[in-house]
C-alpha cells in the first residue's frame, strides 16, 4: 500500500479463538485515534509505519488469554492472512526430547527416530521434521498434522512416515529402506519455534553386528543391584553407541539411556544415575547397572545399537524385600531343621559304633568281663574244683546268632573233669560235669 493510502485508509483489527466466531479488537481510523471493541483495553495498540506501507498492532503486557490469531482488515472486506499469536508461560512450555541421539544403521533397514513431547499432548500438537545432511543447511523434510494429514517436501517419499505415540506421548518418524543419502541430523518442532536436540542417523554398508543378552531373567530383591550384560558380535562396543530400552508389562517400549562411543551418557528425564551403563571391552560387553532396585523396575530390558539392531531382552523381576525374608527365615528354619536330624543320626551310630567296639573288645578278653556284656543270654556258672597249679586251661569261643556257646575244659595230668554248657530253652544254660 502506498504511502497517501495508508495514511488515508481506516484499518480494522479481528482476532479468532480457538473454537470460537471472529470478534473486533479495535479500530485505527485515518487521522483519528483508535476505537476499541468490547473486553478491550489500551494494551491494544495500533500504529502505521510508512517506512514499510503496514499496520502493526502491538499488545502490551500479554496474558494467556491473548493467544488466538488476529487478522487487520481494511475496505471493509479485505483481510489479512493472519497472524498466530501463542503466549506461554515459559515454564509450561512444551518441551521435546530426542532419541537416541545417534543411530547407526545399515543401508536397507528401517530405522525409527523418537521425539517425545512434554507438557503438551501430541494428539493436539502438529510436528515437524527438519534434517539437515552433512555441509547442509537444516531443511523441512515433512509436517503431520492434528487431523493425521501429511505435507510433504519434494525429495521426501513416503519411506518417510510419522506416527503419534499416545500412550509415550512422543511422535515417531520410521524411515525405510535406508540408504546412504539418508544420512542427516534430524529434528523435530511443535510451536514453529521449539525443537527437540536432534538425532544423528549414519546410514553404513557394514555388515550389522549381532547382540546376546544375558542373563535371560534376573530375580533380585528390592533395595539390591542389578547387572544386566549385552555381547556384541561383529563390532567393538568400543566404537559403538548403545541405546538401552526397557517394557513394563501392558506398556509399549521406552528408551532409558544411550552411551555414546565417547562415553557421555544421556537418560530420558524420570531416569536418575540408579541406571549405570559401561562397557567391559575384555568380553565386548555392554553393561546396564541398576543400583537399589524398585519394584517399578521390574521390566523386560534391551539393549540396541544402530538404530534398529536389539538383543534378546533380560527379564528383570523386583521382589518385595519382605517377601524375601519370608523365603530367607523359611529356608534358614528349613536348613536348620535338616541339620539338627544329620546332627542326632551322627551322634546314635557313633554311640552305636562305640558300644559296639567296646563289647567286642570284651569279647576278645574275656577275664573279668561280665557275661551280661557279652551276649543276650545271661549265664550263671559256678563251679568249684581244684585246678593244679600246672593245669593248662584252653577255652574256644564262638558266636552263632547272637547266642553264644561255650565248651569249657579243665584237663589234668591224671584226672580232667569236663564241664560242658549247653542250651536249653530257657534263658539260663545248663551245666554239666562229665568224668
Amino acid at each position: 500500500m502506498s504511502k497517501a493510502s495508508l495514511n488515508d485508509t481506516d484499518v480494522h483489527w479481528y482476532r479468532k479463538l480457538p473454537g470460537q466466531d471472529m470478534e473486533w479488537v479495535l479500530t485505527h481510523r485515518a487521522g483519528g485515534s483508535p476505537e476499541w471493541g468490547r473486553g478491550f483495553t489500551e494494551r491494544f495498540q495500533s500504529y502505521r509505519d510508512t517506512s514499510n506501507s503496514s499496520f502493526t498492532l502491538t499488545v502490551t503486557d500479554v496474558v494467556h488469554s491473548d493467544s488466538a490469531v488476529y487478522y487487520c482488515r481494511v475496505w471493509g472486506d479485505i483481510d489479512g492472512n493472519g497472524t498466530q499469536l501463542i503466549v506461554t508461560n515459559p515454564a509450561d512450555d512444551p518441551v521435546l526430547v530426542q532419541y537416541p541421539p545417534v543411530s547407526k544403521v545399515p543401508e536397507g533397514a528401517t530405522v525409527q527416530l523418537h521425539c517425545a513431547l512434554y507438557n503438551a499432548s501430541v494428539n493436539v500438537t502438529d510436528v515437524h521434521w527438519y534434517h539437515q545432511r552433512p555441509g547442509n543447511k537444516s531443511e523441512w523434510a515433512l509436517s503431520h498434522f492434528v487431523n493425521d494429514s501429511v505435507s510433504r517436501s519434494g525429495g521426501i517419499s513416503d519411506r518417510f512416515q510419522s506416527y503419534r505415540n499416545v500412550v509415550s506421548n512422543s511422535y515417531i518418524l520410521t524411515i525405510s529402506n535406508t540408504s546412504i543419502s539418508d544420512t542427516a541430523v534430524y529434528n523435530c518442532s511443535v510451536w514453529n519455534y521449539i525443537y527437540g536436540g536432534g538425532t544423528q542417523l549414519n546410514v553404513t554398508d557394514a555388515n550389522p553386528p549381532v547382540l546376546i543378552q544375558s542373563p535371560s531373567q534376573e530375580n533380585i530383591t528390592e533395595g539390591q543391584s542389578a547387572r544386566l550384560w549385552c555381547t556384541m558380535k561383529n563390532a567393538r562396543v568400543g566404537n559403538t553407541d548403545v541405546h538401552w530400552y526397557r517394557r513394563q508389562p501392558g506398556q509399549d517400549m521406552e528408551w532409558v539411556l544411550t552411551h555414546e562411543a565417547g562415553e557421555s551418557i544421556q537418560r530420558r528425564p524420570g531416569f536418575t544415575e540408579r541406571f549405570q551403563p559401561s562397557r567391559d571391552s575384555s568380553n565386548s560387553s555392554f553393561i546396564l547397572m541398576v543400583t537399589k532396585v524398585e519394584a517399578n523396575d521390574s521390566a523386560d530390558y534391551y539393549c540396541r545399537v544402530w538404530g534398529d539392531i536389539s538383543g534378546n531382552g533380560t527379564r528383570l523381576t523386583v521382589i518385595k524385600a519382605d517377601e524375601g525374608g519370608s523365603s530367607n527365615a523359611l529356608a534358614s528354619i528349613l536348613t536348620s531343621i535338616l541339620v539338627l536330624i544329620l546332627l542326632f543320626c551322627i551322634l546314635v551310630t557313633a554311640i552305636c559304633y562305640v558300644k559296639k567296639l567296646a563289647c567286642f573288645q570284651q569279647r576278645l578278653k574275656p577275664e573279668g568281663c561280665s557275661t551280661e556284656d557279652l551276649n543276650t543270654v545271661d549265664a550263671i556258672v559256678t563251679a568249684e574244683t581244684e585246678v593244679d597249679t600246672q593245669a593248662a586251661t584252653n577255652v574256644t569261643v564262638s558266636e552263632q546268632s547272637e547266642i553264644f556257646y561255650a565248651d569249657i575244659q579243665f584237663q589234668q595230668q591224671k584226672t580232667a573233669p569236663r564241664i560242658q554248657v549247653t542250651e536249653e530253652t530257657t534263658d539260663y544254660a545248663v551245666i554239666k560235669r562229665t568224668q
